[in-house]
């Protein structure tokens, strides 16, 4: 036991050589295909990369989410920017396009969301209570759901939603590790329930490392699944 533990330990020390401080290593990247009511509705594209590590790590999450919806188009250009060893959030930006166009650029600092809404109207300020720890799930953006696998599989932990300005109380719990055929493989995935309100529940399918590969919102008809297996 000694020795495979020297051996990981030589091996993470080989790694950290390898990467210069600074160095930014890929978390995460793919493309989402999104269903609406059981139809090809769209895509999201995303990457997550890291800077740093420990309590010095800054987590970048950047995105593109393009569905055609009943009542119009949706595009979505997310950028959330995270630190520390839970990854908590720092900032989020995100560019609606389509039928409704704005920005949104939000700061999250200790017991508070400050957002400056943008639209061709003109701009608004937001700020709302956000408690410590919170995390960010933007409706339609399914690779936020790796900042939750990352941090918790079973329990509480306070939500943002950015675009509905407003904060949320979510139950975590491990329904359990099932087997999924994605892109034609069939894979070992651990389901997540992620209930945000009594009947408003996200089930999440993310693999060994954290990374998510469905998420299902049942009550929105909304799906969206990898392309490709990650590597």
């Amino acid at each position: 036991m000694q020795g495979v533990r020297r051996t990981a330990l030589a091996a993470l020390a080989l790694l950290g050589a390898a990467l210069p401080l600074g160095a930014q290593a890929t978390g995460d990247e793919g493309t989402f295909q999104v269903m609406v009511e059981g139809r090809p509705a769209g895509t999201e594209t995303f990457t997550i990369r890291q800077a740093g590590s420990g309590v010095n790590a800054e987590v970048t999450a950047t995105g593109r989410v393009e569905v055609r919806l009943a009542t119009g188009t949706l595009e979505l250009t997310p950028r959330l920017r995270a630190r520390g060893l839970d990854a908590t959030p720092a900032a989020y930006q995100v560019d609606v396009g389509g039928d409704s166009p704005r920005k949104i650029i939000g700061t999250v600092a200790p017991g508070r969301f400050s957002a400056r809404i943008v639209s061709p109207t003109g701009e608004q300020l937001r700020e709302y209570v956000a408690s410590n720890g919170a995390l960010i799930l933007d409706d339609g953006v399914a690779h936020h759901y790796y900042f939750l696998a990352q941090r918790i599989r079973n329990g509480r932990v306070p939500v943002i939603i950015p675009r509905e300005n407003r904060q949320l109380m979510a139950t975590v719990t491990t329904v359990g590790e099932e087997t999924r055929t994605v892109a034609g493989r069939s894979v070992s995935l651990f389901h997540l329930s992620v209930e945000t309100s009594p009947g408003d529940v996200r089930h999440v399918w993310v693999d060994a490392l954290g990374r998510v590969i469905r998420v299902e919102i049942p009550g929105r008809g909304y799906a969206a699944e990898r392309t490709a297996l990650p590597t």
